[in-house]
């Protein structure tokens, strides 16, 4: 992974697992049983490793106890870049014509009624 932001992120949420885990006192062993998981690949993910699988991520948030928290990362409420450019889209109030050039609409013309048997390819 050559983004200097993205690896030190990943490193933060291993350290961050890795106290979530001390504070709960499980061992690398009783949790990776808990998630499912190889011991392996909890010390990987604990390590920062950017190839362990977003799946086995989401196992260790739910052994946790936190299994929304990855739901959580970007959602619309906690984005503040996504929300500042959807306020930004919304339309401005205003008027949409100018007073005085009302228009009536055209009147229309009366339908007139097709007999059945003139109907090919017409459904309702």
């Amino acid at each position: 992974m050559s983004n200097l932001r993205a690896n030190r992120s990943l490193t933060d949420l291993g350290q961050n697992l890795r106290q979530a885990r001390l504070s709960r006192r499980f061992s690398i062993a009783e949790l990776a049983t808990r998630a499912d998981v190889s011991e392996r690949t909890l010390i990987r993910l604990e390590k920062g490793d950017p190839g362990v699988g977003i799946g086995n991520l989401a196992a260790v948030l739910a052994a946790l106890g936190s299994p929304e928290s990855l739901a959580e990362i970007m959602a619309p409420e906690n984005d503040p870049v996504g929300m500042s450019r959807a306020l930004d889209a919304v339309p401005k109030r205003g008027r949409s014509f100018k007073a005085g050039k009302a228009t009536m609409p055209a009147e229309r013309e009366p339908v007139e009624a097709v007999p059945k048997s003139e109907r090919k390819g017409i459904s309702f």
